[in-house]
């Protein structure tokens, strides 16, 4: 026992120093600090039960830290309290920075006066309504409008940092609407780069007969025909035609407040449709070619109407990533998450 005892030295320490403080931020701490030494203590009965009383050491006593850990437990939920009731006239009135920091107040006191919960849950519930900020992502008509809105409605919800982007509408309040809508477009037409390799081969040209005389023996000569071969070297071209176009459809992002008529925001958006095309063709002597000297063939490229429609229906995705990057930003660690 007085081994145990010497463990949670430093946590009395800690509960000391903290009793010294005279502000109410100390109950938290305290309260910390008697619910690890609680949970010691309980330990200590399983493992010596003989020192059950804890009679030489009354403040270890499981029934004196239960004591303890609730009074602080209760007056550390008192504190968060009375830190957030300042803030609910500016967070009611609509002031999202006041309805966050009262939010976490309020999160804490759920946390330490679990027993009053269900008389702040609707306000906490509503300090987390008036915190969020809503962007409605929407295309308001126009050129691809069909497309752009389409693109939309098939994103998710995205939900981070008190930021919620909608990308069709609810019965949800809105903060901002970001208004997308296609401005223009770019045509290049279509390139064509071409590059040759030669090839060369060494193939029989002709195969010549001639009549020789051959000695047996002595007396004996015979004439035959032998054949010699006579070879050439033939010369050969594969040509490769690489086709290739691009079309460039161009956007704008602008984020509104519903009841201001210019934007607080605007960026620029771009994406690109690509097509491209490969073919090759031989020439020269046809036993230079190699067997991949002739496939494919010139080809046109889809309409400018298709290129650009499959251009457009990228935006959304990036003006999503916009308002991503601007209103919620990933942050250190990201420790204020709005995930409900």
């Amino acid at each position: 026992m007085n081994a145990y005892a010497a463990v949670p030295a430093r946590d009395q320490a800690r509960v000391e120093d903290f009793r010294q403080i005279s502000g109410t931020e100390k109950w938290p701490k305290l309260y910390e600090v008697y619910a690890a030494l609680y949970d010691r203590s309980e330990d200590i009965l399983a493992i010596a039960p003989a020192a059950a009383h804890f009679e030489r050491y009354p403040g270890l006593a499981p029934a004196y830290l239960e004591q303890q850990r609730e009074e602080a437990r209760k007056k550390a939920g008192d504190h968060y309290l009375a830190l957030a009731v300042p803030l609910l006239p500016a967070a009611r009135a609509g002031e999202k920075p006041a309805a966050r920091e009262a939010f976490y107040f309020h999160e804490r006191i759920s946390y330490f006066l679990p027993e009053r919960d269900p008389e702040f849950e609707a306000l906490r519930d509503s300090l987390y309504d008036i915190g969020t900020l809503r962007i409605l992502l929407y295309t308001p008509g126009g050129e691809f409008a069909r497309e752009l809105d389409g693109a939309t409605h098939r994103l998710k919800p995205y939900e981070r940092n008190w930021t919620i982007i909608l990308p069709f509408e609810t019965n949800q309040r809105i903060d901002l609407e970001a208004e997308l809508v296609f401005s223009h477009y770019d045509d290049r037409g279509v390139d064509e780069s071409c590059s040759t390799r030669e090839y060369e081969q060494e193939v029989l040209d002709r195969i010549e007969k001639k009549k020789v005389k051959e000695r047996i023996n002595d007396s004996t000569v015979v004439e035959k025909i032998v054949e010699i071969k006579h070879y050439k070297k033939v010369y050969a071209s594969v040509t490769e035609c690489k086709q290739s176009a691009a079309v460039y459809g161009y956007g704008r992002l602008d984020v509104f407040r519903p009841e201001f008529d210019r934007p607080e925001w605007r960026v620029e958006l771009s994406a690109c449709e690509t097509w491209s095309n490969t073919y090759r063709f031989g020439s020269g002597d046809a036993r230079a070619l190699p067997a991949f000297a002739n496939s494919g063939s010139p080809h046109s490229p889809p309409s400018l109407g298709y290129m650009l429609s499959r251009a457009v229906v990228r935006m959304p995705g990036q003006a999503r990533r916009h308002l991503i990057k601007r209103y919620a930003p990933k942050l250190r660690g990201d420790r204020r998450r709005v995930t409900r």
